[in-house]
């Protein structure tokens, strides 16, 4: 995963600008740097928050369509015009997430097919690094809400979940201004307020603790004049569950507006504890402990779950075992334990060697409750499946590759417990939180 938050000036648009983007050389490179950074990234889908969609009071606003098209016409340059592709199925996910969270959401195709430059801005940068025309990837759109900061760090983490459960390649921009006063011939005049603001808000983006956006003095934030804390908090919710290493480009008010560009590489603290895990028993024979465990969020030593671990290496499986219902206190101990197990207790492979471990990748998932279930309830790609049979249980977790239907997970479920498809069996369903 990886995050920016970047800003939307049409003047920075060289189309627009002309001769006064040297006013903004900074700017300029780091949009470039950005651009550069989320082409290496390749991902599939780029989730946009911008502030200049239709945006409501009182819930998320989410475009539906088939495709969008957008230029800066309304700021003298209709040229170049960029056209993408919306992301349904991911659109579809996150708006589902919603709806079982009870998040307010409207999902509809109102200015869905024509872009706002909130949107259009950050990504005619990133489609300049691809070569203007060759745009391979897709796009979802969504609008913050005026909601409290709660809400709107929960639906970042149902955009970071929607994008786990579907296996979705995606980087996520969080497009916004900052303070609008930063200069008496600016557009809103000078108030003091408005520097305060933006030094807060750079402060939390270099050192990497998103939450933090939140504690920002709430009377500065208002006469700050902003248009990006809003989508600045659902993307600190997007990234609860990283560990961020934030890589600061620049930061400029040359026309009395502020703007920031951040670099956001995010490693999974999931991901991370599987590997430290078995990293630490193969080089140290030795599992981790409570002062290892200080490094990780909190919510590692309050939740519980089952947990599996699943490793690879040149793309082929290496170890995976878990645990369906949780066998430890907490998800720590639990994640800590399967690691272990799997790369060197899967009676399938021999125990992985020290000199292997760099080759190693990992996806960790989380467990939600199982429930019973008729076969016309599951979904290969949103649910795993459990079948059992008197003593004999099989288990196969969600959205894996090769598994495109209802009845080859079913199939598949048998043969691994050992059922025939001609005798009674039942079925549960479950969800997982998938961390890669």
């Amino acid at each position: 995963m990886r995050a920016y938050i970047m800003p939307h000036p049409p003047i920075a648009v060289p189309e627009v600008g002309q001769d006064r983007i040297d006013m903004i050389s900074d700017t300029e490179e780091a949009f470039a740097k950005a651009s550069k950074d989320i082409r290496q990234y390749d991902p599939e889908t780029i989730v946009i928050i911008s502030p200049h969609y239709s945006m409501y009071r009182d819930a998320f606003h989410i475009a539906k369509g088939i495709r969008c098209t957008g230029d800066l016409a309304a700021f003298g340059a209709p040229f170049p015009s960029y056209s993408y592709l919306y992301d349904g199925e991911l659109s579809d996910e996150i708006t589902a997430l919603c709806n079982e969270k009870d998040i307010p959401v409207v999902y509809d195709d109102e200015d869905a097919a024509v872009l706002d430059h909130g949107t259009f801005v950050p990504l005619y940068f990133v489609t300049r690094e691809y070569g203007d025309k060759n745009i391979p990837f897709m796009i979802v759109r969504i609008s913050p809400s005026m909601l409290p900061d709660d809400d709107l760090s929960e639906m970042g983490h149902i955009i970071e979940r929607a994008i786990a459960h579907i296996g979705r390649r995606a980087v996520i921009i969080a497009s916004g201004d900052l303070s609008h006063k930063l200069r008496e011939d600016g557009p809103y005049g000078f108030i003091k307020e408005g520097p305060e603001f933006d030094r807060a808000v750079t402060d939390v983006m270099k050192s990497g603790d998103l939450s933090a956006f939140t504690k920002i003095d709430k009377k500065i934030n208002d006469l700050s004049a902003n248009c990006g804390y809003q989508g600045f908090v659902m993307l600190s919710g997007a990234l609860r569950d990283y560990r961020i290493t934030p890589d600061f480009l620049s930061y400029e008010g040359t026309f009395g507006v502020g703007y920031g560009i951040c670099i956001f590489e995010c490693e999974n603290w999931f991901v991370r504890l599987a590997k430290q895990s078995l990293e630490t028993y193969i080089r140290s024979k030795r599992t981790l402990t409570e002062k290892d465990a200080s490094d990780y969020p909190g919510s590692f030593r309050d939740d519980r779950a089952g947990v599996f671990v699943c490793i690879k290496k040149n793309g082929m499986l290496r170890g995976c075992i878990g645990s369906i219902l949780p066998a430890y206190d907490d998800v720590f101990e639990e994640t800590c334990a399967l690691a272990i197990s799997s790369g060197t207790h899967d009676p399938r492979f021999e125990p992985v060697r020290e000199d292997e471990l760099e080759d190693l990748k990992y996806t960790v998932d989380v467990m939600g409750v199982p429930e019973s279930a008729t076969v016309d309830m599951l979904d290969e790609k949103k649910y795993g499946v459990i079948v059992s049979s008197g003593g004999r249980r099989g288990l196969l977790l969600p959205n894996l590759e090769g598994v495109d239907s209802v009845e080859e997970q079913i199939q598949i479920s048998l043969q691994k417990g050992g059922i025939s498809p001609r005798e009674s069996y039942s079925i549960e369903r479950f969800m997982v939180e998938r961390h890669e």
